[in-house]
């Protein structure tokens, strides 16, 4: 990912994040169409959507932005410090 990330070959951490989240997103709608007993939840939650969108948007904004911030950190950190880092993570 440091040798794709650089302001010369690919610098937008963005764009990337973007791709992740549609990607994301729509495999998951897609596999609730075809399949909604694999979210048993979802039937809990019904007629508490404002509820669940309180609890749910701000876990997704951090997300997000959570990507981002790894997709940029490429552009600045070594991959040494990268790793280091992603350990005291777990």
């Amino acid at each position: 990912n440091k040798y794709l990330m650089t302001k010369d070959r690919f610098p937008y951490s963005m764009f990337l994040t973007a791709c992740h989240m549609s990607v994301s997103f729509s495999l998951c709608l897609l596999l609730y169409l075809f399949k909604p007993a694999a979210f048993p939840g979802v039937a809990n939650s019904e007629g508490k959507k404002v509820l669940v969108m309180k609890w749910m948007a701000p876990i997704g904004i951090t997300f997000a932005a959570s990507l981002f911030c790894s997709n940029q950190a490429y552009m600045y950190c070594s991959v040494t410090f990268l790793q280091f880092m992603k350990e005291g993570n777990v």
